[in-house]
């Protein structure tokens, strides 16, 4: 069976139980004459909360469980954001959220598109599509909205405020919308490096740019590539290796490593779909508690453990409540008590990461260490679902972050090639190709 598909079967066995550079490489981002606004610009812009009540951001895309925040771009099917806002202690009181739609440049900076160049109405959405959580002992309010249709490909942020001020953000979500103008064949193999080839995963592609009109394709042509649908690691900004003018392709078939990432090991997992029982590695409930606290077992470090082949959502999650065979509204939000075993404190810093918080690393999901407990301890809230996480070490030395984790070539990894280019004329970057590709696990290719 292919890994997607099996994917998709996980996911719908999972959903039974619920409701429901190139920036180019030749220019520099600058400031729209044509913008009304200075929201977003000049700086770079990631998916962010700004408000600890405000949890669950999701892209809900159709046919996708691994929060890809990818679409072509036509799709008739529409993409809807979704995210709950906790009432800390207030009950339930609706506010009024608005969203504004950003063209970005592949970097992230906001680009010199105007409105009228990507939107066929004017930008400001309001949210109206708001219900209450119900039986949760911490109640929150859903918001939900279907994104407008875009005239071009490219990069975009969903900017959430509150009042008609946008300069009141309340989160920022990242969408890549694509046209399929250049075809990209990859394959993902051993790394070339001799001590690299049991640790890491070597990406091998082909651009096939016939499709566009570029002058220099060895310039205007910009590749990002993610492994699970993560930026902080991504690959920018890759040079070809070789240039097939004759066939309008570009080879990237590095053997420095350039193209090489750890390939980690399987995720993490536990199961908070129920409050009623222990779910999978958690180790204790407490349900007389506001908010119910789950305490998980304690992680070991793995690794000097050889690999261990298990199917895993390479780093998402699925919301979930068996309890009441609810979904989303009535699956309640949980203070959740990670802890990871370890001797002695480690150089740098040590990170959660999953799809449940942007897959970043960020304060809240940063470790600390008790050297009495004599390992990394830390409490997130956490909505009723089943996840994946890994713990990822930053020292800013090593460039290995799987101190505890262990790396393994057979590790099953989805990793995903973006190919950007500034059509002549224009005053923004589009993203013109894309393809995503599994290595590794039962699917080995």
């Amino acid at each position: 069976m292919s890994r997607p598909l099996l994917l998709s079967l996980i996911c719908f066995v999972l959903s039974l139980f619920s409701f429901t550079a190139c920036v180019p490489v030749s220019s520099t981002s600058s400031t729209s004459a044509s913008s009304s606004t200075n929201v977003g610009q000049n700086s770079v812009m990631e998916d962010q909360a700004f408000r600890n009540n405000i949890k669950s951001v999701r892209l809900l895309l159709p046919d996708e469980v691994l929060h890809s925040s990818v679409i072509r771009i036509g799709d008739p099917t529409p993409v809807a954001l979704v995210f709950d806002v906790l009432e800390l202690g207030s009950g339930n009181n609706s506010a009024d959220y608005r969203v504004k739609i950003i063209h970005c440049n592949a970097d992230w900076q906001k680009s010199n598109l105007s409105n009228m160049d990507f939107l066929y109405e004017y930008n400001e959405f309001r949210i109206t599509n708001e219900t209450f959580s119900y039986n949760t002992k911490v109640p929150f309010t859903q918001y939900q909205m279907a994104l407008p249709k875009l005239k071009v490909p490219g990069n975009y942020i969903i900017w959430v405020y509150e009042g008609g001020n946008e300069s009141n953000v309340v989160l920022t979500k990242r969408l890549m919308v694509y046209d399929q103008l250049v075809s990209v064949s990859a394959e993902i193999t051993r790394s070339s490096g001799v001590s690299e080839r049991l640790t890491n995963h070597q990406i091998e592609f082909v651009v096939d740019y016939g499709g566009i009109n570029v002058p220099n394709p060895l310039q205007d042509i910009y590749v990002v590539i993610r492994q699970n649908n993560r930026w902080f690691n991504a690959i920018k900004g890759l040079k070809p290796t070789f240039i097939r003018e004759d066939r309008t392709q570009l080879e990237f078939m590095h053997f420095d490593l350039q193209n090489n990432f750890y390939a980690g090991p399987e995720y993490r997992y536990f199961d908070l779909r129920t409050l009623d029982a222990l779910g999978q590695n958690v180790g204790d409930i407490r349900p007389e508690e506001v908010p119910t606290q789950a305490y998980l077992l304690p992680d070991r470090d793995r690794s000097t453990q050889v690999y261990s082949q298990y199917e895993d959502l390479n780093g998402a999650y699925v919301v979930g409540n068996l309890d009441d065979r609810g979904g989303e509204l009535n699956s309640d939000y949980v203070e959740t008590h990670f802890f990871l075993d370890s001797e002695t404190a480690v150089k740098g810093d040590v990170y959660i990461v999953g799809a449940f918080n942007n897959r970043v690393l960020s304060a809240e999901n940063r470790m600390i260490y008790d050297p009495v407990l004599k390992g990394y301890t830390a409490n997130l809230l956490l909505k009723q679902a089943f996840y994946n996480y890994q713990y990822y070490v930053v020292d800013g030395q090593s460039d290995n972050p799987y101190v505890f984790e262990g790396s393994f070539f057979e590790t099953e990894n989805q990793y995903d090639i973006l190919v950007y280019t500034r059509p002549i004329g224009t005053r923004g970057d589009v993203l013109v190709g894309y393809t995503s590709v599994f290595s590794g696990g039962p699917d080995r290719r």
